[in-house]
């Protein structure tokens, strides 16, 4: 706001205020003296443009002389003038240059006309023009405090510039207020968001004795209305009464508002019962309350019944009605009543602004876009609607290129239209358009606005970019828990739990007190809590229930619910989840998915019956956590069952991001539960994608060994514009090393960090060590991790370790073992696949003492297990399994089975049996596998050419491998196995791995 009002000498306030610059250059007078100003007036004047000069040059047709006489120039011509110029554009400095005129001619308004020409001051919006015009009055009444109608038009006309300061300092230097006086600055203060101001002040005018009016106490009880104080609100509500005003349309209007906006629709229906006489004023205003809480249906009957009570709707009728249509994405009801509005030409721009709202929210982006389109008029919220339509479809480049528009047609953006970009931004990470629209932020002068500094933050994490987000948070000069929240959430999005926690405890000394957000973003952190906190969440759940004010929000609640979940202790997340008395849908889905990671799917299942037989509607979140529970419990048919749930009760699923994000879940769940081909299906069928959506299917042709198909989809991924990720180079690598892409590989990992600017994780660089050391070059694994410039601990030793038993090199595995165990000596894999060496190599003594060292430890190898489904239920077995009660029709189909391949060739690779026992003992041993007995188990259970489908929790060996390879062959039907490694698909003697795996 501005400083106070200068005091000045009359010319020099209508030299300096007219011309300068800014803001800044009318301030900058404060403190000088009257000559001082003068002095400057003088330097200026030689810049005020000639009496003589028109702003707007007279068109042929016009007999109008710009130069009148004189004796013309009285109170009704330039009344008559500033209510010509007011209409025009450039406004602005056609009233400037009427007040120059007066003061020149020495002119003396009457007070009529000095309020007529503030009105106009306000209609132009212009500050420099109000001190223009505030400086000539200045000099023509002298006395000026003493004139109360002026000071009151004065205090007025900076109330509604926005310029609150000046009119209270102009109002505290009144010498004689009037009830008016009181009023207008009252609701000045409560126009501008100053509501306690406004409380305050009115307090004062009633301890002065002045009567009351309904004006101000209109204004007081929308101040206590946004103070959301009820105790307030039914004092004045009592005062009402009390004076007589409870009939008055402006004070009901605001009685019925204080009500709704404290959640008490009911005493807001009380207030509106009880008018004597209802106008469409009142039904506005219940209308309204109705729509704020929710109520949508009431609202649309109250509508009705006020058309059925000969009442005409208008504007702010169908604002609420509208509103209403959208929050219950009533499409058909809206439409209707937007032809109804054109029928009888009410549509005009607020109108069309709730339009586009509407159609946004049901889902009809077309609708909107075409809407806004053919508007002839546009208003900063037109385009504001317009902007956040984009944003919700996450419609990018529409969003920046509405931006733009806008701009270039001389509409200046606002808050309202920063943070709406922000928020597109931060969606997609796009930190150079953040950069830009940062620069757009301080150029429109909003630099201490802490809504949009809190965006811009959430922004800069979002891309990535914490040491800005830091700059611009450290800048603040005043923060709120907002600020304070979005810092946090920078630090725990980019994985700094140090300054995290730093921050937390840095906010309690402040004095700011953390909200339930706050606990939330630290909840949500299970590093954070493990790394700082230092325990298993129970300290800081402590600490929650000793600075609560009040009981436990619910979002908090959903909180614990989620940590708990995260760091495996689920028994205390159930009993959280049971005291929550008011479970909303988060409640339910942070359950579910405790459920689904604890590796309890059939709880989760079950939560989700009992929560649809509560009558509780789900959303996307619920349908993704139930699809990554079937991948969990890898089961296919639950798969389906929920994919036609989906398509059957799923309504609204469109090109929004929640519906994309179902259609992912979908194709992981498919992916991994062994069906590939319907994951493509899936996929192929999907109007709209998003990043993930590529990411996810880029990941299943991976696992199912199809890299060149990965490589092509992610090179027309990019010449669509799709910007990777990192997983999506996570995936591209893995296709590449479960294909032996070894050159492809290498250019992929490059262009990941000089073109996209990602930089590698342990995932990546593991990724290149099973690249290298699958396809044999183990001397480029080994270099590759020695030049690493930081030590990943033991995770890349160990996949090399993998590499050199799949390729039986004794020295690098006995290297790459020995300094696995120097970290991680408890480590059983790293003994097994070593002792697995040695065997291979005749070493049994060697191998023998490592076996000895595990026992010694108390480590045990993992037993390998292979599981089918039949009908709903899974089959498990072991080798040599004699425990399944259909044991000897099983066994009875391997040996026929067997009997069968040997004549196409099939030999057991007894070798790869590492027991120092005789051969005919290794044949049966390795003939009794895991995986054949389930295969076996499935053909004898499901009908001919049916695809058998088996789970492996080790790697397959490969003498399996070729095994099913051959079964596939003499059963004509397709066997999919998943190992501890990846899918194989068995079809017509070839594996889709292309035996490389």
């Amino acid at each position: 706001m501005a400083s106070p009002l200068p005091v000045l000498s009359s010319r020099a306030f209508i030299g300096t205020a007219f011309h300068s610059d800014g803001d800044s250059s009318c301030r900058s007078f404060s403190s000088s003296s009257p000559k001082h100003g003068a002095s400057v007036a003088n330097a200026h004047r030689e810049r005020i443009p000639s009496r003589n000069i028109s702003l707007y040059p007279p068109q042929p047709s016009e007999k109008y002389e710009i130069c009148h006489r004189r004796s013309r120039r009285d109170a009704h011509y330039y009344a008559t003038e500033i209510r010509r110029v007011s209409t025009q554009e450039c406004s602005e400095f056609a009233i400037g240059n009427l007040i120059w005129s007066m003061d020149e001619d020495g002119f003396h308004p009457n007070r009529a006309l000095a309020a007529q020409l503030l009105q106009a001051c306000v209609r132009c919006s212009s500050y420099q023009l109000a001190k223009l015009a505030h400086g000539f009055l200045l000099r023509v009444y002298p006395d000026l405090r003493n004139d109360t109608f002026i000071c009151n038009n004065l205090v007025g006309m900076y109330a509604k510039l926005g310029y609150l300061d000046d009119a209270l300092h102009l109002f505290d230097e009144m010498n004689e207020k009037s009830l008016i006086s009181w009023s207008a600055v009252i609701s000045a203060c409560s126009q501008s968001g100053y509501f306690l101001e406004a409380v305050l002040l009115f307090r004062k005018m009633r301890r002065e004795g002045l009567a009351l009016n309904e004006f101000a106490l209109g204004s007081v009880l929308k101040a206590s209305s946004g103070l959301l104080d009820t105790f307030l609100g039914k004092q004045l509500h009592a005062l009402s009464i009390q004076s007589g005003f409870q009939s008055d349309v402006c004070v009901r209007t605001a009685l019925i508002t204080i009500y709704s906006r404290c959640n008490l629709i009911s005493d807001s229906l009380n207030v509106f019962q009880y008018i004597d006489s209802h106008d469409i004023t009142s039904y506005n205003s219940m209308l309204a309350a109705y729509v704020q809480n929710g109520n949508c249906v009431e609202c649309i009957k109250l509508f009705l019944q006020a058309i059925s009570l000969g009442f005409v709707p208008n504007e702010p009728t169908y604002v609420s009605v509208f509103s209403a249509c959208s929050a219950m994405c009533d499409i058909y009801f809206g439409r209707a009543l937007h032809g109804h509005i054109i029928k009888i030409g009410l549509f005009g721009i607020t109108l069309g602004n709730s339009l586009i709202t509407l159609y946004d929210k049901c889902g009809r982006f077309n609708d909107a876009l075409k809407l806004f389109n053919s508007m002839a008029e546009k208003t900063i919220v037109t385009w504001n609607a317009v902007i956040a339509a984009c944003v919700h479809k996450n419609r990018f480049s529409h969003a920046v290129d509405l931006f733009k528009r806008m701009q270039s047609v001389g509409i200046r953006p606002n808050h309202v239209t920063l943070l709406s970009i922000l928020s597109m931004i931060a969606s997609a990470a796009a930190s150079k358009q953040g950069k830009e629209i940062h620069a757009q932020f301080m150029r429109y002068a909003f630099g201490q606005n802490v809504a949009l500094a809190n965006s811009l933050i959430t922004m800069y994490a979002k891309c990535g970019c914490l040491d800005k987000a830091k700059v611009v948070f450290d800048k603040m000069r005043s923060r709120d828990v907002i600020s304070w929240n979005a810092m946090l959430s920078a630090y725990v999005q980019n994985n700094n739990w140090k300054d995290a926690f730093k921050l937390f405890k840095a906010m309690n000394l402040t004095g700011i007190w953390p909200d339930d957000h706050t606990f939330t973003i630290i909840l949500g952190s299970s590093s954070l809590l493990e790394e700082q906190l230092r325990g298993d969440g129970r300290e800081f759940h402590a600490y929650i229930l000793k600075t609560a004010s009040k009981a436990l929000a619910v979002s908090t609640s959903n909180a614990l619910v989620t940590m708990y979940s995260n760091i495996g202790n689920l028994n205390a997340a159930e009993k959280i989840f049971l005291k929550i008395r008011k479970k909303d849908l988060y409640s339910w889905n942070a359950m579910m998915d405790g459920y689904s990671i604890n590796g309890k799917g059939d709880d989760a299942i079950v939560l989700f019956l009992e929560m649809q037989w509560l009558g509780i509607r789900w959303d996307h979140l619920t349908l993704s956590i139930l699809l990554a529970t079937c991948s969990r419990l890898l089961s296919l048919e639950l798969s389906r069952q929920f994919h036609a749930f989906v398509v059957k009760s799923y309504t609204q699923i469109d090109d929004s991001p929640s519906s994309v994000s179902v259609y992912n879940a979908l194709i992981s769940t498919y992916s991994k539960c062994g069906s590939v081909a319907d994951a493509i299906c899936v996929y192929e069928r999907m109007v709209h994608t998003d990043v993930y959506s590529w990411t996810t299917i880029l990941s299943a042709y991976a696992h199912y060994g199809m890299g060149h198909k990965a490589l092509e989809l992610f090179e027309t991924m990019i010449a669509q514009g799709i910007r990777p990720s990192a997983v999506t180079f996570l995936s591209l690598l893995t296709s590449c090393a479960h294909t032996g892409l070894v050159k492809e590989g290498i250019y992929y990992f490059d262009i990941m960090t000089k073109n996209y600017g990602i930089h590698p994780e342990v995932e990546h660089y593991a990724c290149m060590v099973d690249l290298f050391g699958r396809s044999g070059h183990l001397e480029k694994a080994v270099a590759f991790i020695m030049d690493l410039p930081v030590n990943h601990g033991t995770t890349l030793w160990k996949v090399l370790l993998g590499s050199c038993h799949l390729h039986k090199e004794l020295n690098l595995g006995i290297e790459a073992a020995s300094r696995i165990l120097q970290l991680e000596p408890g480590d059983e894999t790293t003994y097994v696949l070593l002792s697995n060496i040695y065997a291979f190599y005749g070493m049994w003594e060697d191998s023998i003492k490592l076996r000895g060292m595990m026992k010694n430890r108390g480590l045990k190898k993992e037993t390998g297990w292979s599981r089918i489904e039949i009908g709903n239920k899974w089959h498990g077995f072991v080798a040599g399994d004699v425990l399944h009660p259909h044991r000897k029709e099983i066994y009875e189909k391997l040996e026929e089975t067997d009997e069968k391949i040997r004549g196409m060739g099939y030999l057991p690779m007894t070798e790869l049996v590492l027991h120092d026992v005789d051969e005919s003992q290794k044949e049966v041993i390795i003939s009794h596998h895991s995986e054949k007995l389930a295969v076996c188990f499935g053909i004898l259970q499901t009908p001919p050419g049916k695809p058998i489908r088996v789970i492996k929790n080790l790697r397959t060996c490969e003498d399996c491998h070729n095994w099913m390879n051959l079964v596939s062959v003499i059963e004509k039907r397709s066997i999919i196995m998943r190992d501890s490694r990846r899918f194989h698909c068995f079809k017509d003697g070839k594996c889709s791995c292309g035996d490389y795996w």
